[in-house]
């Protein structure tokens, strides 16, 4: 029994929630494995049963760049109406209902899949950033009937049972090096981004009053030769400050957690099913990952109270960070997260 997870994920969102049905797919017994769009080969996409994809729309209706190349290859026109034929699928989009092409993306994908012969299992999950709850007001219960769709299909084999809650799925080990790190400065170097051009601040103006609530920024670049049109949207990848990776270092030496910003260490596969990043592929000192790779200013989601609930000593504590990954506290988990923007 397996499950093939795929994401289209300009900003980390999308995979979040692929790694997160994963990790959920393992209460039904299932196998299989997570990826970008465009890293899995397509080829064998005949072949699969069931598939779920996780897809975002950004800009102008627009498919996230690890997916381009999975997209183009479903428009062809010479793939025959039955390629699919026995693939039984279920989409889930992210978008935000102020555009108007809101998740644009997911509903292609789901008509496509269904004109190539696919069955789908349940209508396409339209996830709204506007939402109080943000996407987890349709993400919560839209997977609960993925599930009893596809368990009725493919029911748990005999003699085992639907697990309680879900196994210690760890992504990776992560090990100390005692060798040298990556000498590259720049983590994202290596990577291969369309598109990807490095450019100078010239200007960045608060267009808001001072005391008003929300801080928006007009922000001037250097002149570069880029081609652009009205719409198109600009992704800035920024680091974290300096003063917030001082503060977590401050944190790890207060609680005699021996990590420092020169501890060098390795990010380890568990699973092929979910394969290491490649940018964390290699020697790494653990303050230039606080500094690239870490969102010290992320608001947590569920799944980390969930994560916090395993470790968490104290009992009243801990059936509070229960409540917080459920899907009936996500109101609660809204007005103590989301709301006064707390950061992880």
């Amino acid at each position: 029994r397996q499950l093939t997870i795929l994401y289209g994920s300009q900003s980390g969102t999308a995979q979040d929630l692929a790694e997160q049905i994963w990790r959920d797919s393992k209460l039904y017994h299932l196998k299989g494995s997570v990826s970008a769009m465009d890293e899995y080969d397509i080829s064998k996409l005949i072949q699969e049963r069931f598939v779920v994809m996780v897809c975002s729309t950004y800009g102008q209706g627009e498919e996230p760049d690890n997916m381009k190349r999975f997209w183009k290859f479903l428009l062809r026109k010479s793939l025959p109406a039955d390629s699919l034929r026995g693939m039984f699928f279920g989409v889930l989009g992210l978008g935000d209902s102020r555009y108007p092409k809101f998740n644009y993306v997911a509903k292609r994908l789901h008509k496509r899949l269904l004109q190539l012969g696919a069955s789908a299992l349940l209508p396409v999950g339209l996830c709204d950033d506007q939402h109080d709850l943000g996407y987890g007001a349709v993400f919560m219960p839209w997977m609960t009937n993925f599930w009893s769709k596809l368990i009725e299909l493919s029911p748990i084999p005999d003699g085992l049972r639907k697990l309680d809650e879900t196994p210690r799925e760890y992504r990776w080990t992560v090990e100390p090096w005692s060798g040298s790190a990556s000498e590259e400065a720049d983590m994202y170097a290596e990577v291969k981004v369309d598109n990807l051009f490095v450019t100078t601040v010239e200007e960045n103006k608060r267009t808001t009053a001072e005391d008003h609530f929300q801080d928006v920024r007009f922000i001037t670049f250097a002149k570069k030769s880029v081609d652009w049109n009205p719409g198109d949207v600009v992704y800035v990848r920024p680091h974290n400050s300096y003063e917030d990776v001082d503060r977590l270092f401050e944190l790890f030496q207060e609680h005699n957690l021996g990590l420092n910003k020169d501890t060098v260490v390795l990010v380890k596969e568990i699973d092929s099913e979910m394969p290491v990043p490649a940018i964390l592929r290699k020697p790494l000192p653990l303050e230039r990952i606080a500094l690239q790779y870490w969102d010290l200013t992320a608001i947590p989601r569920a799944r980390a109270f969930a994560v916090l609930a395993r470790t968490c000593p104290n009992e009243l504590e801990c059936e509070k960070l229960q409540e917080f990954s459920s899907y009936e506290g996500q109101e609660e988990l809204f007005s103590y997260a989301n709301r006064p923007r707390r950061t992880i």
